[in-house]
Order: C-alpha cells, then structure tokens, then sequence
C-alpha cells in the first residue's frame, strides 16, 4: 500500500517578531512525517529564512487577522491534493516522541479527522493546535465550506467561540467522525483525583490542568501557556523531568511574552 501523502500547515506567532529554536525544532520533527510543510506567519521572518528553508516548502506572511484560522484558511484555499493534512502551530513545545508513532497510533482509529486532546470548554471540539484531516474530510463539501466561511476576526475569543469550537461542531453536524488520541474518558477511567473529576466530566483546559496524565497516555507536547502562565497553578515539576526524559533541551523553552498575564492561544 502507498504511503499517504501527508501536508502540513504550520502557523507561527511571535510578539517579539522571532522564529525561536523551540519552533525549528518541531518543523524538523513535521519533516519527518510530511510530504511538504507550508509556514505561515504574522510575524517578520527575514532573520530566520536560513533555518526555515531546509524545513518548510513555502514561507508564507500575513496580517494577524483571524489568527491560526486565518493563517490556515489562506493555505487550504490554494492546497494540493494530498491523502491527510495536519495543521499545527506555535503554541506547543516538542514533540517529546516521534510523530510517527503518533500516526502509526491514530492509523487504526475509524474516524475522517482527529486531534490530541479534546476540551468541553463552550461545547465539544477538538483543541486546534494539532489537528488531522484524512482524505475523507478534505473531499467533504462541510471541510470546504467550513475553510471559505473563515472570517479575518480581532478578537481571540470570538475566534475561539466561532473557529475552534466551531469547526469541530460543524464537521459533526454534517456527518464526520472526529476522535482525540487522549479522550477524557481515558483519563477518568484511570482514576482522577477527586478534586479534579468535575474538571474531567467537562469543564477546564486539560493541557493545563493535568499536563502529566497527559503525557502518560501519549500525549506528544507541552503547552507553552503552561510553562509560561501556569494558570492552574499545577506543580510544573514532573513536567519538567519529562522534558528531560524525552531528551527535550530545556534551552528551548523560551516565551516571547514571559510576563503576560493572557495568552495568544
């Protein structure tokens, strides 16, 4: 059986208008497990276009309207075909494993789409900063229609409310499987603690409120508004030795706003 051909659609934010080493790094592991990667970026980019090229196959800059939405919509309007397309951005840190165990992982789910992690936040969706569609949702008319209907909105939660949430709401509505690799489920059947199981039955961000049982059950990445705000005030010491036990080079994590008290994503 052929490989599929797989695309990806990175987009990248920075306020101090750098690619740093931690974002390098994931676009080699992309490399790894993609056909062609597509940056697109709000930022200015010029001092980076030397590590950049050897990584991406299109350098892409825009107005930061719309944010990751907006970066990925302009790309899907002029996407080639392909079997599957990921897209992913600047909000994590990693991978800690190899991606192609992920999708070795995801390959005997039956689903047309799939993410990481899921959140309850609003309604049901998948967390958008590691997202991929099979060939099944990219030939569906709601992925198309979804990607045509995407507005170049300011305002970070309206982007939320209407793209995150939305997008996974309007792809079942119209008839398409979405799974996470690590459902909530999983972690409430592995025992959460008590203070923190109405947090699994659905409310809360679980990339921050538990990041280690997480990473138990596969997750790939850390959040960088975790390591950076920590806004659910967990103990961020066992995530840092499993940095280091991925062999993850604690050097790499590095925040363009580290006193910020909210977050791009």
């Amino acid at each position: 059986m052929a490989e599929a051909l797989r695309l990806a659609i990175f987009a990248h934010y920075d306020a101090e208008g750098r690619v740093r080493p931690y974002v390098i790094r994931h676009l080699a592991a992309l490399r790894e497990v993609c056909a062609r990667t597509i940056f697109v970026s709000t930022s200015p980019v010029d001092g980076s276009r030397a590590l950049l090229e050897p990584l991406v196959d299109e350098i892409r800059l825009r107005d930061n309207a719309g944010y990751d939405f907006g970066m990925w919509a302009d790309a899907i309007a002029e996407l080639p075909e392909c079997d599957e397309l990921v897209l992913t951005n600047s909000s994590v840190f990693g991978p800690l494993r190899s991606l192609s165990t992920l999708f070795a992982e995801m390959a005997d789910r039956a689903c047309d789409a799939w993410g990481i992690t899921e959140n309850y936040d609003h309604a049901w969706h998948l967390q958008s900063y590691f997202l991929v569609f099979r060939k099944s949702a990219l030939a569906s008319e709601a992925f198309r229609r979804f990607w045509k209907s995407v507005l170049p909105y300011r305002d970070k939660e309206q982007v939320i409310r209407a793209y995150e949430v939305g997008l996974s709401k309007f792809l079942v509505e119209n008839g398409l499987e979405l799974q996470a690799l690590v459902p909530h489920a999983r972690l409430w059947m592995t025992g959460a603690s008590e203070w923190m199981r109405p947090l699994y039955r659905g409310l809360g961000n679980l990339t921050c409120l538990a990041p280690m049982q997480l990473l138990h059950h596969g997750m790939p990445y850390v959040k960088v508004e975790l390591l950076r705000d920590n806004p659910a005030r967990v103990d961020l010491r066992p995530v840092w030795r499993a940095l280091d036990m991925a062999g993850y080079d604690r050097a790499l994590v590095e925040f363009d706003r580290p006193t910020a008290s909210s977050t791009r994503r």
